[in-house]
């Protein structure tokens, strides 16, 4: 990942809009540059834009929706915005927030996010969806971004000084080793898990229950039995079906012979019934051969007809066209009257436009006049004022009143400083007071508990001893005066009565109590620790803020370095008095612009009436032209209104006109077209006419042929009229009917006959057989008693089938467990090895031994770069303790020391080759070619610098783009490219610049 572009705008002290573009000179010539500038001028503001861009969050403080204290006092809206490069492909990531109605005191929006391409393409403009984004595109979240690219102030030492706990949450969270703690607990889990199916495997297995080898020997022999017996039945099962069959055989051929005898008689019957009909049949065949000719005639008397009935037709016609030309004719006189009508309405219409066309060109030229006077007025007034002048003094007063402003304000924050400091520094003397009262009660406290732990000790010997001792009770009881101790031989014991009196419970009793006190001293001293603690820490805060507070005091007091004899009275009076120069010197300028819009809008209507009078002279020259346009169409409508009248009087002279109440006016180009397609259509009219009378003379001859060949055929014919032979001839339908039903008739009578013989000789077949004299009820009977025993046979076999299959199963199903039983018992004790390695309930054990190779592999490469930074030290792990650290003395014969007694110059280049260490590790599947360090080069002697500037130009000459913020004047002369970071005088606000 790298660092491509940064743009901010109104963030902390960088008001305004500020951009640094990487990819432009000189940071194309050189990766390695500075961040420099006075303390609190907004160095690490350029840090936290960049933060604020991918992350929505800083390093020093994170924004939420109704609190940001990163956007600069007294401003409305604040953006950060980077471009950045993973892999050879270009992003940008956008975050922006503003207060409502533009007012820097308005509320929060919510602010808006983007995550794009650089080739325009927008990824997601939601802010969970871009974070997401972000992660998965670079591979780093916020942690592991401010761990691997942005070393913040404060982040140095934050892994070296953790404890053992705090370094592997550490680990876990920048190298994502928390995963080899969910291996372990899922092992764990699936080891438990296979335990479990190998325990429910093996009961199923032990309550499987098979047939013994007698058992199944029995039910063998006895299946064999009643298969033997089922063959039998089914044989004479076989012969009795045969039997039956024939006998039912034989019965259906005598029922089935006695049927067709009567479908035979029934055939015969329909056919002497259906006689009658038939016979009509007969008469139909010689009046058919006389159908035609009478047909002929019927369509020639038709023909004759249908002519007779066009000619009618086509003489009405003929009337109707006449009428059409007639009406034609009248429509055009009435629209060329309609016409002339117009033009002349029209030309009364010109005449009185014109009229008010003069009027109003004498109007419009008295406007002119009058506006050319008043704009005479205006220009002159314009030119005694200078509107630059105005402009000018405008912007003298409002940077002037600006100022003022901004030297109230300081004043007032500087008041409310001191008064700050002073509360700050009243409230350090009670702490140091009160920890003076606590540092005396812990050493008093500390003296009493050590002279408690002496008491205690005695005590705890003096108990042994009187237990020890009371152990012998029973040997003591034993001595005798003046005989031998078989211990030590002495004939005296002088020291018996004493042991006797000794009573352990009493100083017990007293060593509990003093454990009680000693305890109850620990409790104590325990919270005097904290209580210094805290205190310690509430007087480092307090001086932390007290240096902030006098360091802002300093600033505020160079500032108003040029108003330091200036009163608050002085500078409001002086504010007032701006402020009303102001006000005069924009209300002269308003004035200046009211008169300069007035001007501009009396040009504007000066050519407005201009134009206005140009137009007049154009509708008048425009309205002659159409005056002679009129007089020329009325002369060529009084010519074709005569000639319309002439062709409808000739037309109506010949036809008489047919009465209509009113005539409709069309325009003559629609009218001649519509005249000359009536004209044709009476042309044509009038050929159809002569054509069809021809047609009917000859129609009439061929009719009255057709009629004599009819009357000769009809004479020379069995029937005695036309009458007789209408009668006698049948329809189609009918005579399809007739038809059938006669082919009908003899199929049945066919069929019927035929069947019979068939049956006949299929009785006579089955009765040659003769296979039983049993009738069918006693051979149904017979087969129904067989069946029954049959079945009984195969149900019994069937049981039998049934536990002898069953028991194959249940072996098969016990072959199977075993099978699966020794599977799983195998993947067990693999479950079961891997458990006792890495496996445990809480993920302890191999999240420990992940993180531990992950830490051995970061002191390598943090020694690679102590190699460089510091040669004198070099890191190992603790021998006795998982995950501490150690520095080894390479001067002091590697000597192990404790990291906390590095001193400060020590501890910032140790700092800096882990957290160079913890760049490359975390690293792994991002290319890390930006580098921010944000932390105090100050602490370094000169020779140590260099060194630490001679890895950083190694880092450099590899490529990777690293910048440093600091404000040492020998890493200045040191780093050429620089970016400096200025505070304006006076102002509160500071400015960007770069330099090489």
């Amino acid at each position: 990942m790298k660092i491509l572009s940064v743009r901010l705008q109104n963030l902390n002290s960088l008001r305004g809009e500020w951009q640094i573009d990487f990819r432009q000179p000189p940071f194309t010539q050189s990766n390695l540059f500075a961040i420099t500038g006075p303390t609190g001028a907004g160095k690490t503001t350029i840090l936290d834009a960049i933060c604020l861009a991918l992350y929505h969050q800083t390093p020093r403080l994170k924004t939420s929706p109704t609190s940001n204290e990163l956007m600069t006092r007294h401003c409305s809206e604040c953006l950060a915005e980077v471009e950045f490069e993973v892999a050879g492909q270009g992003y940008r990531a956008f975050w922006s927030q503003r207060r409502a109605r533009g007012q820097s005191d308005g509320n929060l929006q919510p602010a808006k996010t983007e995550l794009a391409r650089l080739d325009g393409s927008i990824l997601t403009d939601k802010t969970s969806d871009k974070l997401k984004l972000v992660s998965e595109i670079t591979g780093l979240d916020f942690g592991r971004f401010t761990k691997s690219m942005l070393l913040a102030q404060g982040g140095f030492a934050a892994f070296l000084n953790a404890d053992a706990n705090e370094r592997a949450e550490l680990l876990e969270e920048l190298t994502g080793t928390d995963i080899y703690g969910r291996i372990s607990q899922q092992v764990f889990s699936d080891c438990r898990d296979y335990k479990n199916q190998l325990e429910l495997l093996q009961t199923r297995a032990g309550a499987v229950e098979l047939l013994s080898s007698e058992q199944q020997q029995q039910l063998n022999d006895e299946l064999a039995a009643l298969k033997l017996q089922q063959q039998q039945y089914q044989q004479r099962l076989s012969q009795q079906r045969q039997a039956l069959q024939w006998r039912q055989q034989l019965d259906s051929a005598g029922d089935e012979l006695h049927k067709a005898a009567a479908a035979l008689e029934t055939a015969l019957a329909q056919s002497q019934a259906q006689q009658a009909q038939l016979s009509r049949l007969e008469q139909h065949q010689p009046a058919s051969k006389l159908a035609p000719l009478y047909q002929a005639m019927q369509q020639a008397g038709q023909q004759l007809s249908d002519q007779q009935q066009l000619e009618q037709q086509l003489q009405q016609q003929q009337h109707t066209l006449m009428q059409q030309q007639l009406h034609l004719l009248a429509q055009g006189i009435a629209w060329l009257t309609q016409q002339q009508q117009q033009l002349q309405a029209q030309a009364q219409t010109l005449q009185t436009s014109q009229q008010q066309q003069q009027r109003q060109q004498q109007q419009l030229q008295h406007d002119k006049t009058q506006l050319e006077q008043a704009l005479q007025a205006v220009s002159t007034n314009l030119a005694t004022v200078d509107p630059g002048q105005l402009r000018l003094s405008q912007q003298q007063l409002r940077e002037q009143q600006f100022i003022l402003q901004q030297q109230q304000q300081q004043l007032a924050r500087q008041q409310k400083l001191q008064q700050q400091l002073t509360a700050s520094q009243q409230q350090q003397a009670g702490y140091q007071q009160q920890l003076t009262q606590v540092t005396t009660e812990l050493v008093a406290l500390r003296l009493q508990y050590k002279q408690l732990q002496e008491r205690l000790k005695d005590k705890k010997q003096l108990l042994a001893q009187q237990q020890l001792i009371m152990q012998l009770s029973e040997h003591r009881a034993q001595l005798q005066e003046g005989a031998p101790c078989p211990l030590c031989g002495a004939t005296e014991h002088p020291a018996i009565s004493e042991y006797q009196q000794l009573d352990s419970n009493s100083t017990a009793a007293q060593l509990n109590e003093l454990e009680q006190q000693l305890q109850q001293l620990q409790l104590q001293g325990e919270q005097l620790n904290k209580n210094e603690a805290s205190l310690q820490a509430l007087l480092a805060q307090n001086g932390q803020q007290q240096q902030q507070l006098q360091t802002e005091l300093a600033e505020l007091k160079t500032l108003l370095q040029d108003c330091a004899h200036t009163s608050q009275t002085e500078l409001t009076d002086a504010l007032s008095k701006t402020a009303q120069q102001l006000q005069q010197t924009e209300s002269n300028l308003a004035q200046w612009e009211q008169q300069q819009a007035r001007q501009q809008q009396l040009k504007e209507q000066l050519l407005t009436l201009t134009n206005q009078l140009t137009d007049i002279d154009h509708q008048q020259q425009l309205a002659q032209q159409q005056a002679e346009r009129l007089t020329e169409q009325h002369t060529v409508l009084v010519s074709q209104l005569a000639s319309w009248q002439q062709r409808y009087q000739q037309q109506a002279s010949s036809e008489a006109p047919a009465r209509q109440d009113r005539v409709t006016a069309e325009p003559l180009s629609q009218l001649e077209p519509k005249l000359q397609q009536v004209q044709q259509q009476l042309q044509q009219n009038l050929g159809q006419q002569q054509a069809l009378q021809h047609q009917l003379k000859q129609q009439q001859l061929s009719a009255t042929e057709t009629q004599q060949h009819w009357q000769q055929a009809l004479a020379g014919s069995d029937f005695a009229d036309e009458t007789a032979f209408l009668a006698a001839l049948l329809s189609d339908d009918e005579h399809q009917q007739l038809s059938q039903l006669q082919q009908q008739l003899r199929q049945q009578e066919a069929a019927a006959r035929h069947l019979l013989q068939d049956w006949q000789q299929r009785q006579q077949q089955l009765v040659a057989q003769h296979i039983t004299a049993l009738s069918a009820e006693e051979l149904q009977k017979n087969l129904v008693a067989d069946e029954q025993q049959l079945q009984q046979l195969t149900e019994h076999s069937g049981q039998l089938q049934q536990q002898l299959t069953s028991d194959a199963r249940q072996r098969e199903t016990q072959q199977q467990l075993l099978q699966a039983l020794t599977s799983q018992r195998q993947q067990y004790e693999y479950w079961q090895r891997l458990n006792s390695l890495i496996g445990s309930a809480d993920g302890a054990r191999y999240r420990r031994f992940a993180q531990g190779l992950t830490l051995a592999q970061l002191i390598v490469l943090a020694n690679r770069q102590l190699a460089v930074l510091h040669r004198r030290y070099q890191l190992a792990r603790h021998p006795e303790a998982e995950l501490e650290l150690v520095v080894l003395d390479t001067w002091q014969a590697d000597a192990a020391r404790d990291t906390k007694t590095l001193s400060g110059g020590e501890s910032f280049l140790v700092s800096l080759a882990l957290a160079l260490a913890l760049s490359d590790l975390v690293s792994h599947n991002t290319r890390i070619d930006s580098l921010f360090l944000d932390e105090g080069f100050g602490t370094l002697d000169a020779d140590t610098l260099d060194s630490a500037l001679a890895a950083l130009d190694n880092l450099n000459a590899r490529g990777k783009m690293i910048g440093i913020i600091s404000h040492v004047e020998a890493l200045k002369q040191r780093i050429p490219v620089q970016i400096k970071v200025a505070k304006q005088q006076g102002l509160g606000y500071s400015k960007i610049s770069i330099s090489s």
